[in-house]
């Protein structure tokens, strides 16, 4: 078992989701929004379209779980990552049927420092479920205090791997302003709860995506390129 395993099969189960909406939306012969439309992901396209995309998914989904689920570890990412990508769809689908603009709009939201709160809402009690445990390190809980409010916070993060094991590199695709690592960097450390243990982190600091992709493994390194910033901290073994 490794971390790859289990981004595979997460990833499997959430293309095979995916694959519902657009195929069921495509043999009903109902137009539906796909990333073909325009603009992508909120414009309609054709019954056809939706249901090549939907084939589309599905294989690409059944050609990464054609091993199977060899692990605890292993079902627990494909149950994450199906479940996860079901609270995304409904969430944007919801939104652009109804006139908004989906995933499309989400920086827009809080000045661009977070998501929507319906969204967190919806996955947080996931998040929190698995975050921190042993067997599925890719999630994490950061312990940290608002820097006005002075209240303590745990917020559930998604740990990119690295080569070196000393350094902690959290992604943000929220951008520089997300709140938690504002937290983070106003108090100068924090304790993650992670691999079930609490590890405790000094001098974190905002990065760059160009900095993030040269500190991350090489399967992680397409997905930190494109976030907006990341935030690394540095264990401290005490």
């Amino acid at each position: 078992m490794s971390i790859v395993t289990i981004v595979r099969s997460a990833v499997g189960a959430a293309l095979l989701v995916n694959a519902v909406p657009h195929g069921v939306s495509g043999v009903q012969g109902r137009p539906f929004p796909s990333p073909f439309g325009d603009p992508p992901g909120v414009g309609m396209s054709s019954p056809p379209v939706n249901v090549g995309w939907s084939a589309a998914n599905a294989i690409a989904g059944a050609l990464l779980l054609r091993r199977g689920l060899r692990s605890p570890a292993e079902a627990v990412g494909a149950a994450v990552g199906a479940v996860a990508m079901a609270i995304v769809v409904s969430y944007h689908f919801r939104e652009v049927l109804a006139g908004g603009r989906g995933l499309r709009g989400m920086r827009l939201a809080k000045g661009g420092s977070g998501p929507p709160r319906s969204l967190v809402k919806a996955t947080e009690p996931i998040a929190k479920a698995l975050a921190g445990r042993r067997v599925f390190p890719l999630f994490a809980v950061v312990h940290h205090r608002g820097r006005k409010s002075g209240t303590d916070y745990a917020t559930p993060v998604a740990v990119v791997p690295t080569s070196d094991p000393n350094i902690v590199l959290i992604g943000l695709p929220w951008g520089r302003r997300t709140n938690w690592a504002g937290n983070v960097v106003a108090a100068g450390s924090a304790d993650l709860t992670w691999k079930g243990a609490l590890h405790s982190t000094t001098s974190p600091r905002i990065i760059e995506p160009a900095e993030a992709e040269a500190l991350a493994t090489r399967w992680f390194r397409p997905i930190v390129k494109h976030m907006p910033a990341a935030i690394l901290l540095r264990r401290s073994h005490r």
